[in-house]
């Protein structure tokens, strides 16, 4: 296992956010949980500037900043609260649209923290539902203050680029502006909006241009489901900053929303619900199992128990099969999924992923760019059983455009949902 620090061992990549990769550890010397995040400019600059601005920040409702590691010759990582969650994003994906009661009961506690963010002079700049943390047992917290600024930091768009993502930008930030204190007020309903209604305020699209002229131009769509939360939402989500509540006014309002009901509470294991795939499709993997092994792809989230898996020869395949589909079948879709990357067809390899694990297709997209080179190998027992799923665990050889390589260990958890076979989950274990 990799030591950071001195200190901070690494376990498992859970993630990643705004200019970095984020990994569950644990701090040997207080014997805890933490998270640490790796930028993936190695820029030390920043990473202390984005350290700072969050450690300014104490609230009940942010995730936490304890450290920061690396000199000027090494790659700057953040140390952080660990939250066993999932990401707001995660859970639309997982369970559909919630309902108007729960997202303002989310968006309540979302605004109280970004209220005490404004007043240490903080802006976030990326709120949304990825940068909202939903614990087990319903804790909610924001997170990523990669691309956030404080007053005295000057601008970091001198260059043209516009931070934030663009389907919960506010109008003047797509126009150019500098982003403030209420266009974080926008993104939070821009993100209630999404968790409401399933798509963002400017409309489906792939195309992040186009996202940005309807931002801009003021194309907005009205929600249709969010009943007599409709008002609020509409004010947060107005085209002049001057009509938006501040973020502090905009908790009181949504804790006065939301309903007394219990909160929502995230379990931390969920099994799939199987279908038996597509037998045309296992056919042709089925076939592809006889290739030659190659290709690879790194762990960016895991969503398997980890527990009470039998590891098992390639001979004991048949004996262990579960009834969907088989070792080799799953090991042809692993190799399939792994040959679209680095540059292949990264956008249908982020399709391969189930979406509860997927991160937001720019940031796979962009990961994998990172690339030139990856090949893999399947260790010595390539596979396990994992109740009617099966794990796969890969070797892989990362290189980057620098020409610098690393190997990693991954296990691939694949599992059959709505009749099509899907990673389910994704570790880095060595």
């Amino acid at each position: 296992m990799t030591t950071i620090g001195g200190r901070y061992t690494l376990l498992e990549r859970i993630g990643s956010g705004a200019m970095g990769v984020v990994w569950r550890a644990r701090d040997e010397v207080l014997a805890r949980e933490v998270a640490v995040k790796q930028l993936i400019t190695g820029d030390h600059q920043r990473a202390m500037r984005e350290a700072r601005n969050a450690a300014r920040l104490h609230h009940q409702h942010a995730i936490a900043v304890f450290d920061v590691v690396g000199s000027d010759d090494e790659e700057p990582w953040i140390v952080m609260e660990y939250l066993a969650s999932h990401s707001l994003s995660a859970l639309i994906a997982e369970r559909g649209p919630l309902k108007p009661a729960q997202a303002a009961s989310i968006g309540a506690k979302v605004a109280s923290a970004l209220a005490a963010a404004h007043a240490a002079g903080l802006v976030h700049r990326d709120i949304k539902p990825g940068n909202v943390l939903i614990g087990h047992d319903g804790t909610v917290k924001i997170t990523d203050f990669g691309i956030s600024k404080a007053t005295g930091d000057g601008t970091m768009t001198d260059t043209g680029m516009i931070a934030g993502t663009p389907a919960y930008l506010a109008p003047e930030v797509a126009r150019g502006e500098q982003p403030g204190a209420a266009s974080d007020v926008f993104s939070l309903g821009a993100t209630i909006y999404t968790a409401i209604e399933g798509e963002s305020v400017f409309g489906p699209s792939d195309n992040s241009f186009g996202l940005i002229y309807r931002a801009a131009s003021g194309q907005f769509r009205d929600p249709k489901n969010a009943g007599e939360l409709t008002p609020l939402l509409m004010r947060l989500l107005s085209q002049d900053q001057k009509d938006r509540p501040t973020a502090q006014e905009a908790a009181d309002l949504l804790a006065a929303e939301q309903q007394p009901s219990q909160p929502l509470q995230i379990p931390q294991q969920q099994q799939p619900r199987l279908k038996p795939p597509n037998r045309r499709i296992l056919t042709i993997l089925a076939v592809i199992a006889v290739l030659a092994i190659g290709g690879g792809a790194a762990a960016a989230y895991w969503n398997g128990t980890g527990e009470g898996n039998t590891p098992v020869n390639q001979a004991d395949f048949t004996q262990q099969q579960p009834v969907y589909f088989t070792a080799e079948q799953a090991m042809a879709f692993a190799k399939e999924h792994y040959d679209r990357l680095p540059r292949a067809d990264v956008e249908a390899a982020w399709l391969d992923l189930r979406e509860n694990i997927r991160e937001p297709k720019a940031d796979f997209v962009q990961r994998w760019k990172g690339y030139t080179s990856v090949q893999c190998t399947f260790s010595q027992i390539p596979v396990r059983s994992n109740g009617p799923d099966w794990i796969v665990t890969v070797n892989l050889a990362l290189v980057t455009d620098l020409g610098k390589q690393r190997n990693i260990v991954v296990e691939v958890a694949v599992a059959a949902v709505d009749n099509q076979m899907k990673i389910s989950g994704l570790r880095e274990i060595g």
